[in-house]
């Protein structure tokens, strides 16, 4: 029971982690709309292909929040993935190339 309470107590916090992140961006981080337009016109990787790219380096792992960031006056992905031992990963995607950066 105390499994499936936890199991419950989880989901809810990821849902809620994952809806706050539609709305509030991380600092230096585009709005979707901006997200969008940098895509479309700044030859900017697709936000689906940044996160298939982060799940390949974590695998087993729910992405919980992928946003699109400033660093060094380039645009990066920055992708929080949640592992099942509760630990988050940071996985920062290159936004030209879709290549991995880093993962924290």
């Amino acid at each position: 029971m105390r499994l499936v309470l936890s199991i419950i107590a989880l989901w809810a916090l990821v849902g809620a982690s994952h809806a706050q992140s539609a709305t509030v961006p991380l600092d230096g981080c585009l709005l979707p709309r901006e997200m969008q337009e940098a895509v479309a016109s700044k030859g900017i990787v697709a936000p689906a292909s940044a996160v298939i790219t982060a799940r390949r380096q974590v695998p087993n792992a729910d992405v919980v929040r992928a946003s699109l960031c400033r660093s060094n006056d380039a645009l990066v992905y920055v992708i929080m993935a949640l592992q099942k031992n509760g630990r988050i990963v940071q996985v920062t995607i290159d936004g030209p190339s879709g290549r991995v950066k880093s993962v924290h």
